[in-house]
């Protein structure tokens, strides 16, 4: 626990142990395969979804809520649901490897993209607030399925930025998360300074000691 809350404080996870070192939603989702303190996939099931997507200020408690009944009355839907997430996380992952080196991102990959996005309906309408009325954006249809429009449309906003140029793997051998490089000199290496970049700087020093 006491771990978890340094870590938090330093950036590195939120309190539900995903890494946030992406910056973005669409890039901590890549990373989302893994999650602190805990074995194997960090995006098992619907629930952690929901939990991901909580952590990401995409969902409130109360939305959350009502999707849990899809995880008791229709199992398979969600995981049909969960396995075009997965697909999807492999399929963006290596296209963010390939940016990272300098090659271009995959067309197939975006023409997917697309198609997925132009299965979700959306509406607009006025709503109010505080200082009289907000345009509000909302998905149309109900079921788990819109729990993956705010990742994919991230996706899409990312990939049509100057970002994608920037995102990088950290430098350790130990390491595969991804970040957006947007650092001031460009040379930020590593998903953390205050976990990888630390350690990196310990084994250099101890190095030199022994050298």
């Amino acid at each position: 626990m006491a771990k978890l809350k340094a870590l938090v404080k330093a950036g590195v996870v939120n309190n539900e142990g995903y890494y946030v070192v992406g910056g973005r939603t669409a890039i901590d989702f890549a990373n989302s395969a893994q999650r602190f303190d805990r074995d194997g996939e960090g995006l098992a099931s619907l629930e952690d979804l929901l939990t991901f997507l909580k952590s990401q200020e995409l969902l409130h408690e109360d939305e959350a809520s009502a999707f849990h009944m899809y995880i008791f009355q229709n199992p398979e839907r969600c995981q049909q649901v969960m396995d075009k997430l997965h697909d999807m996380r492999i399929r963006f992952s290596e296209n963010l490897k390939q940016a990272s080196e300098g090659w271009p991102i995959d067309p197939n990959f975006v023409a997917d993209l697309n198609d997925l996005l132009a299965t979700y309906k959306t509406k607009i309408e006025l709503v109010p607030s505080d200082s009289g009325y907000e345009v509000k954006n909302s998905l149309v249809e109900e079921g788990p399925e819109q729990l993956l429009y705010p990742i994919l449309k991230d996706m899409a906003v990312f990939l049509a930025s100057d970002q994608v140029e920037k995102a990088r793997v950290c430098a350790s051998d130990t390491c595969e998360l991804f970040f957006v490089n947007q650092s001031r000199n460009g040379r930020r290496r590593w998903c953390s300074m205050s976990t990888c970049g630390n350690r990196a700087k310990v084994n250099a020093y101890l190095k030199r000691k022994e050298a």
